[in-house]
C-alpha cells in the first residue's frame, strides 16, 4: 500500500469535484474512512519507507515510522470527524474541497522525508489556511487573510533561505543525509540555518513573540474552520519543527532558549486571554497556550517529557475540535461569539460539553488532559525541574479563571435562549466527549503509542 495514496487521494478528491459535486460531502466522508482504515492497517508494519526516485535532488521520500504514523492517524481521525459534523449543517463546497487540500498538505509535511518537499506541503496548507480563513466574506475575513498571507510569506521566505543554506553547505536536501553531515558545516552557518527554522516554523507553530497575528486571524475565520486550524495546522508545524531540530542535533544551549519560549509562550497567551471579551479569541489564546507547554515539553528532550506531549498533542486536538465545533453552534444560532452569549444561551449538553473540554485543558481527573500534563510535570520532576513545574501550575491557574468564568455564565440569571442541536453533530461531539472521558481513565494504550512515537523523534531520523 503506497504512502502516496495519503497525500494524492484527499487532492484528487478535490479536483474531481466536478464530476460529483452535489455529493462532495458525503465524497469526503467515504475518503477519511478509508484513509484512516489504511493508516490503521500500515500501523501494523512500521517503519515503511517510500521513494518516488528520479534523478533530482527533489526527489520524494516518505517515511511512515511510530511519530509520523501518530500524526497521520490524529489528523485523519480529526478531518473524520469534522466531515461527519459537517454533513448536516453545510452546503459550501468549498469547505470540503479545501479541507481535503489542508490534509493532504499536512500529512505531507509529517511523511515527507526530504526538507524541500516539506517546504512544498508546508506551502499546500498554508495556501489551504489563507482561504479557509476568507470563508466568511467579510471586511474581517478579508483583512485576516491579507494579515495572515503577509505573516505566512515572511515564514516561507526564512524556511526557503534555511533550504538554500543547507543545500549549499551539504548538497543534498534528503532528511538523513543532512543529519549525517551537518556538523561539518561552519558553525555560523549552522546558527543561521537555526535561527531561520526558528522563525521559519516559529511563526507558523505560534510561539511568542512570533504569534501576535493569531488571535486577529482566528477571530476572522469561522468556528469550523478555527477548530481544524487548533487540532491539526499547528500540531503538523511543531511536528516538523522538532523532528528536524533533533535530526540535526541542535546544541542544548539553544534547546534551553526554546524551553524559556514556550514558557514565556504560555505565560503570555493565558494573561492575554483574561482580558478578552471574544470567546473566539479566548479559545485562540488557549490554544497559544497549550502549544507554549508542547513546545517546551518537546524542548527538554526527554522521552517522558516528550510523551506526555504527544498525549497533550492527542488530547488537546479533540478537545479543541469539540470546543470550536460546539462555539460554530453559538455562532451560528446568535450570529456572534462575544463572551455574553455564554449568558444567555440555553442547552445542558453544550454546557456539558464545555465543562469537559474546559476541565480536560486544565489537566483535571478524571479526563484525558489530566493525564497529559501528569506525564509532562512527572518527567519534568526527574529532571529535577521544579522551577518549571511551578512555572506551568501557576500559569494553569490563570488558565482556570477564564475557563471558570465562561462556565459561570452559563448558570446564572437572566433569560436564555434555547439552542437546538442537530443529532448528528451532537453525536460527534458526544463522542469527542466520552474519548476525553475515556483516554482518561484507560490510558495506556495511547501513552504506549506516545512513547513509541517519542522514541521516533528523539531518534531524529532512520536511515533511508
Amino acid at each position: 500500500m503506497s504512502l502516496v495514496y495519503f497525500v494524492a487521494l484527499p487532492i484528487l478528491a478535490s479536483f474531481l469535484t466536478p464530476l460529483y459535486k452535489n455529493y462532495l460531502k458525503y465524497v469526503s466522508v467515504v475518503l477519511f474512512a478509508v484513509l484512516l482504515g489504511m493508516v490503521i492497517q500500515l500501523g501494523q508494519s512500521l517503519p515503511l519507507v517510500e521513494r518516488v526516485a528520479f534523478d533530482s535532488p527533489l526527489s520524494i521520500t516518505f517515511v511512515l515510522d511510530s511519530a509520523s504514523w501518530f500524526f497521520t492517524l490524529l489528523f485523519i481521525f480529526v478531518m473524520l470527524l469534522f466531515s461527519v459534523y459537517n454533513l448536516k449543517s453545510e452546503n459550501n463546497r468549498a469547505v470540503f474541497i479545501l479541507s481535503n487540500l489542508l490534509l493532504s498538505g499536512v500529512l505531507g509535511l509529517v511523511l515527507s522525508h526530504d526538507i524541500f518537499n516539506i517546504y512544498i506541503f508546508f506551502e499546500i496548507a498554508s495556501i489551504s489556511a489563507y482561504i479557509l480563513t476568507s470563508l466568511n466574506r467579510d471586511k474581517k475575513a478579508y483583512g485576516g487573510v491579507i494579515r495572515y498571507m503577509i505573516i505566512g510569506t515572511i515564514a516561507s521566505l526564512f524556511l526557503l533561505l534555511a533550504i538554500m543554506l543547507i543545500y549549499l553547505s551539504i548538497g543534498s536536501l534528503n532528511l538523513t543525509a543532512i543529519g549525517e553531515n551537518f556538523n561539518t558545516i561552519d558553525v555560523k552557518i549552522q546558527f543561521l540555518i537555526f535561527l531561520s527554522l526558528f522563525i521559519g516554523f516559529g511563526i507558523k507553530v505560534e510561539v511568542f513573540p512570533l504569534n501576535f497575528w493569531v488571535a486577529d486571524i482566528y477571530q476572522a475565520s469561522r468556528s469550523k474552520v478555527d477548530a481544524l486550524f487548533s487540532a491539526i495546522l499547528s500540531k503538523s508545524y511543531l511536528f516538523v519543527f522538532f523532528h528536524i531540530a533533533f535530526i540535526l542535533n541542535v546544541p542544548s544551549k539553544y534547546l534551553g532558549f526554546l524551553v524559556v519560549i514556550g514558557a514565556v509562550s504560555f505565560a503570555v497567551a493565558e494573561i492575554s486571554a483574561l482580558s478578552s471579551r471574544d470567546v473566539k479569541r479566548i479559545f485562540a489564546y488557549s490554544t497559544l497556550g497549550q502549544l507554549g507547554v508542547l513546545f517546551l515539553a518537546f524542548s527538554y528532550g526527554s522521552e517522558v517529557v516528550i510523551t506526555g506531549a504527544m498525549f497533550l498533542i492527542f488530547m488537546h486536538s479533540l478537545t479543541k475540535l469539540m470546543l470550536f465545533l460546539s462555539l460554530d453552534i453559538l455562532e451560528q444560532h446568535f450570529k456572534s461569539t462575544k463572551i455574553d452569549i455564554f449568558g444567555v444561551y440555553r442547552s445542558l449538553f453544550l454546557t456539558f460539553i464545555f465543562t469537559i473540554g474546559f476541565l480536560s485543558i486544565l489537566g483535571i481527573p478524571p479526563f484525558g488532559g489530566f493525564i497529559a500534563k501528569l506525564t509532562i510535570l512527572k518527567g519534568l520532576a526527574s529532571l529535577g525541574e521544579y522551577v518549571m513545574i511551578i512555572v506551568i501550575l501557576a500559569i494553569t491557574l490563570i488558565e482556570a479563571t477564564y475557563f471558570f468564568r465562561l462556565l459561570g455564565m452559563t448558570v446564572g440569571d437572566g433569560e436564555k435562549t434555547p439552542v437546538a442541536i442537530p443529532l448528528l453533530q451532537k453525536g460527534v461531539l458526544a463522542l469527542l466527549a466520552l474519548l476525553l472521558i475515556y483516554f482518561g481513565i484507560f490510558p495506556e494504550t495511547l501513552l504506549d503509542l506516545c512513547s513509541q512515537a517519542a522514541t521516533a523523534i528523539m531518534k531524529g531520523s532512520i536511515h533511508v
